[in-house]
């Protein structure tokens, strides 16, 4: 008599191919490393409650089980609607190289997104971060690389992982941007690189190549990095020393990276920079995600204000 593989057999064989292609398809680290996560995840839940049974067929009913251990374990419901995001697509993916036969996450098994309540630096806490001033407890040594961070996240908009995948190429100087190689949903993009964050970078390279003995850097290499010079700083420790840095000089606490890029779009809206160009120094794939950025957390008093001008 033949023997079947289990659910969780089966799902591992069909995971394993799907993040084979991913990885080849796909040029983003972030979004890998994202879905193999996930997965992975949903794999361990599915062997440790049904790893004795046989078949193929993940149904919507195991979905909703794992949806409410995921609740009783306290994930927000934003990270389970993710979660679900991702794991919608893979069976996408597996039911299209064939195997699996139905879609089991249901539309509504997708919980319905909370309204997110952004926590933003004030504008004297933002010129505080960028006025050079040294936080209290700062080692010397990561110093001048931590306060690049902050500059160009607040100035630049970029997202954490699009930090950490910077490569000494992507700074151009000259014309004063930051390209982003592979962003959110693998597009390119050019975010801000004003001169206030040219500078500070420039002194972080400067140190780095004094520190490494070397004339100079590599195209290839990353620009910030830890211990290990050879691999960029993981998103774990950017968020770890953007909380650190901004509590410290600041004294506000829990303000991580997405923050200060919401800190960012603050600037730039308090500037007078149109929504099409924040969405696109952002990049967000539509106008629709800047203006949610706009309605939360930007200047409405300004628009408002605006708007009372044109009606005289």
């Amino acid at each position: 008599m033949k023997i079947t593989a289990t659910v969780s057999e089966h799902y591992e064989k069909a995971m394993t191919a799907y993040l084979s292609d991913l990885k080849v398809s796909s040029k983003s680290v972030s979004t890998y490393t994202q879905y193999a996560h996930v997965l992975t995840e949903f794999g361990e839940w599915l062997k440790d409650k049904r790893g004795e049974e046989h078949g193929t067929e993940i149904t919507p009913l195991m979905i909703s089980e794992y949806k409410q251990e995921l609740f009783a374990r306290g994930v927000k419901t934003n990270t389970v609607l993710h979660y679900f995001t991702l794991i919608k697509a893979f069976f996408k993916w597996a039911i299209d190289n064939g195997f699996y036969a139905e879609q089991p996450i249901k539309k509504t098994a997708m919980p319905a997104a909370e309204e997110v309540t952004h926590d933003i630096p004030t504008l004297d806490e933002i010129t505080l971060l960028l006025s050079g001033k040294i936080p209290p407890h700062t080692k010397r040594s990561t110093l001048r690389r931590n306060r690049a961070i902050i500059t160009l996240f607040i100035q630049s908009g970029l997202r954490v992982s699009e930090l950490c995948n910077l490569r000494v190429r992507d700074l151009d100087y000259e014309n004063s941007n930051v390209f982003v190689d592979h962003g959110k949903g693998n597009k390119s993009r050019y975010a801000p690189f004003p001169a206030a964050a040219q500078r500070v970078m420039a002194e972080y390279i400067d140190e780095r190549k004094k520190a490494q003995k070397t004339a100079y850097l590599k195209p290839c290499d990353y620009v910030f990095v830890g211990e290990n010079k050879d691999k960029p700083l993981t998103r774990q420790a950017v968020t770890k020393l953007v909380r650190g840095y901004v509590q410290r000089l600041t004294g506000h606490s829990g303000i991580g990276s997405h923050d200060l890029r919401h800190a960012a779009a603050s600037i730039w809206d308090y500037k007078g920079a149109n929504i099409r160009d924040v969405q696109k120094a952002l990049g967000h794939a539509n106008a629709e995600t800047t203006e949610k950025v706009y309605v939360q957390i930007l200047n409405k008093k300004k628009a408002a204000e605006t708007i009372s001008k044109i009606f005289g």
